[in-house]
């Protein structure tokens, strides 16, 4: 009965310790679970995609100038759905944004090095294809 107890306590301890590795290894850096919890985009993108500085400001001024093109693209799109435009000018406006959309990801992605750069299309790219255009986009974190 002693030896059953032993190994019993053994084999928690073991499962408690299997637990706690795993999960401390596979949880997000500080930065990414503050970024996450905020809402703040960029700086899960700093974080998440380990963006230098120089990296992060030349991201950060792309989605600036690309937030005015996108607005201007997507209060288009509401303003031809509120105007009872047709289906297909609709449509054709939408694919208009989403392939500047696309084009501004791509753009993003090249500044970061290519193993990130993937990560992240693979990532957006999705999001580009269900986007609703109702305003400019975010990447709306909520892990």
């Amino acid at each position: 009965m002693k030896n059953l107890l032993i190994t019993a306590g053994i084999i928690v301890a073991l499962c408690g310790f299997s637990y706690g590795s795993f999960y401390a290894l596979s949880r997000d850096s500080a930065e990414v679970r503050l970024a996450v919890k905020t809402g703040d985009a960029m700086e899960w993108l700093r974080s998440e995609f380990h963006l230098t500085d120089e990296q992060y400001a030349d991201i950060q001024s792309m989605h600036d100038d690309y937030y005015v093109e996108c607005s201007i693209h997507c209060a288009g799109i509401m303003a031809a759905q509120e105007e009872g435009k047709s289906a297909e000018e609709v449509a054709r406006l939408e694919t208009i944004c989403e392939s500047a959309m696309a084009e501004h990801c791509r753009s993003v992605a090249a500044v970061m090095n290519p193993s990130n750069g993937a990560r992240y299309l693979k990532i957006v790219m999705p999001r580009i294809a269900d986007y609703d255009h109702h305003e400019a986009p975010s990447l709306q974190i909520n892990r």
